[in-house]
């Protein structure tokens, strides 16, 4: 008989002390015991997470404290390297915002078990707030998101890459070698490490029978055109996803066709900048500067956002 593969479950967390100890108490509330283990890696912690894990008397949790800010680029690198040297085989990603739906990883699970040479399954994300099923995985270099109205009747869709909160990593290919940028610090590590994951060989695939829960920020704008949807983040995430996008382009695919399409998504950002978003000079001047930096191939933290400073880290 095969064993069962060893499955961990993976959360990222900065700051996020009461949403981790809910996910903890999703875990072990359950009937059924999901994974082998559950690794928490949080950037400068306030000790509350270990904490609440030796109160509750909670088995089978890794807690790791970093004492500087690993970004979510960072963080997941941590995370799939600690899963793989710990020998788990496969790892499900949370973000400390994630929804625990034990259906959608056990479906996500049974897909990966059957495929070959697998280095992730993904669930179709519904965003609520954009009010439809994300496929921008499906597109090598997303220009823009890519969403459907309904729901794909087919049960598994190739995919180049697709977001990390809610992905089940294989770890072979981290056993190889193979592990997400923490250079890049916050913005399209999972898409540079999609791209590696099918240029080494591993097959993605989005699993449009694991429906996923998304809470990402997306709010329509349809009162200047009808079916836009904007993302409502951070001003000074526009400095990370412009430069990040440069970085991996000229890393992985430096190619014309695909610097022409990071100009081309630049200036589509510009113009929402113009048209849409909120705070529209610093969000220009976070451009600017993001793009200058990727030309100048400068990675890690920016002088944004500011970390304060750790009560504890345990």
């Amino acid at each position: 008989m095969p064993r069962s593969p060893v499955v961990w479950l993976v959360v990222s967390s900065f700051r996020n002390d009461q949403q981790i100890v809910t996910i903890l108490e999703r875990v072990h509330g359950l009937h059924v015991r999901l994974f082998d283990c559950v690794l928490v890696v949080d950037s400068l912690g306030t000790g509350q997470i270990p904490a609440a894990i030796a109160h509750r008397g909670w088995k089978h949790v890794i807690y790791r404290c970093y004492d500087r800010n690993l970004g979510s680029a960072g963080n997941l690198a941590e995370r799939l390297r600690i899963a793989a040297e710990g020998g788990a085989d496969f790892a499900y990603a949370l973000n400390h915002d994630g929804n625990l739906q034990p259906q959608v990883f056990d479906c996500l699970l049974n897909h990966a078990i059957h495929l070959d040479r697998v280095g992730a399954v993904y669930p179709i994300a519904y965003f609520r707030g954009a009010a439809a099923y994300n496929l921008t995985g499906t597109r090598e270099l997303p220009i823009s998101a890519r969403f459907v109205n309904q729901r794909p009747p087919c049960s598994l869709m190739d995919a180049y890459w697709s977001s990390s909160n809610g992905a089940l990593y294989a770890l072979e290919p981290v056993r190889a070698g193979l592990l997400p940028c923490a250079d890049l610090w916050m913005g399209w590590e999972d898409l540079e490490y999609g791209w590696r994951l099918m240029d080494h060989g591993y097959r993605q695939v989005i699993a449009c029978d694991a429906l996923f829960d998304d809470n990402y920020e997306y709010i329509r704008n349809s009162a200047e055109l009808d079916g836009i949807r904007i993302v409502n983040k951070p001003s000074w995430l526009t400095y990370y996803s412009v430069r990040n996008l440069i970085l991996i382009v000229r890393r992985a695919r430096p190619v014309m066709k695909f610097e022409v399409l990071v100009g081309i998504r630049i200036i589509l950002e510009s113009l929402l900048i113009f048209l849409f978003r909120p705070t529209k000079r610093a969000r220009l001047r976070f451009l600017l500067q993001g793009v200058a930096d990727g030309l100048k191939n400068r990675t890690g933290k920016w002088v944004l956002p500011p970390d304060s400073t750790p009560e504890r880290c345990s």
